[in-house]
Order: C-alpha cells, then sequence, then structure tokens
C-alpha cells in the first residue's frame, strides 16, 4: 500500500508541475469576468445563467484535463524512461498503474474542488446566499471524472501513441454523454441485428448521460438521493472492471 501512496504522491506532483491547476486560475478570471458582465440583467437570470456556464465549463475542464493527463501518464514513463527504474525495484505493474490511476485522480479532484469552490462563491455573491444545490452537481461530476480517467488509463495500455489514446477517449466520452440515444434503436421497427448491436453498446458503454446531472439541477429538477448512489456504485464497478482489463494488458506489455 504504501508503494501506491508513493507512486499516486509522485503523479500527482508530475500533474501539478504540468500546469493543470492553472486552469483553475483561468476558470475562475473568465468566470468573475462573465459573472460581472452580466450583473446588470435581472438577479433570476444572472444567476441561472452563471450556474449553468460554470457547470458546462467545469465539466469541459475536467474531461479536457483527464484526456490530457490520463493518456499521456504511462507514455510519459517510457518517454524519461523511468518505468524501468519503478518497475526495476520491488514494484508491480499492478501497483504502478494503481497508484497512477490514483494520483491522477487526486489531481482532478483538487482541480474540480477548486473550480467547484469558485462557482460558489460567484453564485453567493450573485444570490447573497450560497447555493447548496452545486454541491451534489459537482459530486456527481466527479463520478463521470472517475470513469473518464480509467478510460484514458486503458487506453494508454492498449495503443503506444498519446493521440490514438486521446482519440479514442474522447470517442468513449461522446458515445457515453450520447448512449440514452442508443435506446430508439432497440425497438421492433428496426432490424433485429440493428437492436442487438445498439443494446450491446448501450451494455458496454459509460451511461455517462445518466451521470450528468447539472443541466438537471440549473433547472430547477430535484435529484433523488437513490440516483446519486446508483452513480457512485456505478463508478466504482466500472472504473474496477476497467482497471482489472488495464492491468491485464499492461502485463503483458513488454518494455524495451
Amino acid at each position: 500500500m504504501s508503494r501506491i501512496v508513493a507512486i499516486a504522491l509522485n503523479t500527482s506532483r508530475e500533474s501539478i508541475r504540468n500546469k493543470v491547476l492553472y486552469s483553475v486560475m483561468f476558470f475562475a478570471a473568465l468566470l468573475i469576468g462573465i459573472a460581472s458582465a452580466f450583473g446588470s440583467v435581472s438577479i433570476g437570470d444572472s444567476i441561472k445563467f452563471v450556474k449553468d456556464f460554470a457547470l458546462t465549463g467545469l465539466s469541459l475542464f475536467g474531461v479536457t484535463a483527464t484526456v490530457v493527463l490520463g493518456v499521456t501518464m504511462v507514455h510519459n514513463e517510457l518517454q524519461r524512461r523511468t518505468i524501468y527504474n519503478v518497475l526495476s525495484k520491488p514494484v508491480s505493474r499492478a501497483e504502478f498503474l494503481v497508484g497512477k490511476y490514483l494520483g491522477l485522480m487526486a489531481t482532478l479532484l483538487a482541480m474540480l474542488l477548486g473550480m467547484g469552490t469558485v462557482v460558489m462563491i460567484v453564485v453567493a455573491a450573485l444570490a447573497s446566499k450560497p447555493d447548496w444545490s452545486l454541491v451534489p452537481a459537482v459530486l456527481a461530476m466527479t463520478t463521470e471524472i472517475a470513469i473518464l480517467a480509467a478510460v484514458a488509463v486503458f487506453f494508454s495500455t492498449v495503443v503506444v501513441t498519446p493521440a490514438l489514446a486521446g482519440l479514442f477517449t474522447v470517442a468513449t466520452f461522446i458515445a457515453g454523454r450520447s448512449s440514452g440515444w442508443l435506446s430508439h434503436f432497440q425497438s421492433d421497427e428496426f432490424p433485429v441485428a440493428l437492436q442487438v448491436v445498439s443494446a450491446g453498446l448501450q451494455y458496454v458503454l459509460p451511461q455517462l448521460d445518466q451521470l450528468y446531472v447539472a443541466d438537471r439541477i440549473v433547472a430547477g429538477q430535484a435529484i433523488p438521493a437513490s440516483l446519486y448512489a446508483w452513480a457512485a456504485a456505478y463508478a466504482v464497478c466500472y472504473v474496477t472492471v476497467l482497471l482489472l482489463g488495464s492491468l491485464a494488458l499492461f502485463h503483458r506489455r513488454e518494455f524495451v
């Protein structure tokens, strides 16, 4: 366990040196500027706009950082040849991969926490009171980020180039956000083959459309607690399966 923690901490430090957290500063400045620009609008419209923009931006920044950092982790270790030093020590490949994933998640969670805090402050300043509905929106977003990070790690162990791994990860994200549409092809009006394929894809692809609830929260819809419980359980299961698959492929990979 101590070796996993050490790898996770080192990965987090490397990610911070990669200037990921500068996105928090940029996001904060942009959000405050937009909030000020729309200060002349009626308070209700201004708050709704800022919340909508902020949560959308939070998701976009989170996904971008996840893809960029996730698909380059193993590649950077190979480029610097540090992976040979790490694996030559009493560190298993499982410990290395899990440590890298946990370090990545620590960085992403810190980034989400920073940006989420900025959103809370700006909205509270506009409404003259804190909006606690933003907290579960950000928490639900972390489950999506956790799954996408595992997807990025998985593809980084499958393909050699980060660009290709990034392309596959982005494609998975887009397909996951659109997975709800697959149910439309499972009615009897479509060919059986298409029904089977769509059902299989809906089962395999991450159901990210179910995890993103920010738009419903901005619209004022009540989100049941059971959905958050399901999202957490689903993320844990999906991440576990992906990491096990990544580990199986990582064990078979030769480093020369």
